[in-house]
């Protein structure tokens, strides 16, 4: 089994379900040598997850849902067909390599682990969804914060002390010589729907985006719909767009350790 790719959102008419690969899914090569899954008992509002130094992984109070999408690095809406309790049941998870692993040897061991212990059999299909398109709001122009750089830092990290600069907090996006790709991840992870890049956009950028994430901002911030068009002269369009989906073909309540 592969490691989960990265899934891509385009526009295009294509057939509504054109099956990509239905074979089922086989259990990776990779597994931990250890490994305790157990539901969870507490009561709590939130949970984590932490990769441990030397591959291991700790879990708790997380619901299948989300280890399913953090196993196969998936937007939410790229889940479906899945039982309800997948949302609902949560489990404390922990695991150990055999030896040492990395952060990518540490997911295929989630996947693998998800299939031995919950089931998990999948394929995957190109469906056309509600979504949105990312477009310039004028042709001629871009927005105040949003200028073409003089470097690309995807490149040239190390021996460009500016890049540095760029970062994500949880309402502000600072980016130094980066390709739109990372603002549309970005905007897919808060509309929480597939965004197609139709801005035309192409090379490097330098851009800040500020915003708030209340539903009614108690100071002068922006919402991110209105932010990305004041202040980088973008803005989101609804489309039917094409992108790929995970379709649940099994899933059971993990096994007893």
């Amino acid at each position: 089994m592969a490691q989960g790719s990265r899934l891509r959102a385009g526009s295009g008419s294509g057939l509504a379900a054109a099956l990509i690969l239905a074979a089922p899914l086989v259990v990776a090569q990779a597994a931990f040598d250890v490994a305790s899954v157990k539901e969870s008992m507490s009561i709590a509002d939130g949970g984590t997850m932490r990769f441990m130094p030397g591959g291991g992984l700790y879990v708790r109070h997380l619901p299948v849902r989300l280890l399913i999408t953090i196993g196969y690095e998936l937007q939410p809406y790229q889940l479906v067909n899945v039982p309800a309790w997948v949302s609902t049941t949560y489990y404390d998870i922990d695991a150990r390599p055999p030896g040492e692993a990395t952060r990518a040897q540490t997911y295929l061991m989630l996947q693998a682990l998800l299939v031995e212990r919950f089931k998990l059999a999948f394929h995957r299909e190109s469906r056309q969804v509600d979504g949105f398109a990312l477009v310039r709001v004028r042709a001629d122009r871009l927005g105040p914060d949003l200028r073409v750089s003089d470097v690309d830092c995807e490149k040239a990290f190390a021996t460009t002390p500016k890049c540095r600069q760029g970062g994500i907090t949880a309402d502000t996006m600072t980016a130094v010589g980066t390709p739109i790709w990372s603002l549309l991840q970005l905007v897919i992870s808060k509309a929480s729907a597939p965004v197609s890049d139709e801005t035309g956009l192409t090379g490097t950028y330098d851009f800040q985006l500020q915003w708030s994430n209340d539903v009614a901002p108690a100071d002068d911030r922006l919402s991110i719909y209105t932010a990305l068009q004041e202040q980088l002269g973008l803005k989101l369009e609804r489309r039917r767009v094409t992108t790929e989906v995970v379709v649940v073909d099994r899933l059971e309540r993990a096994t007893p350790d």
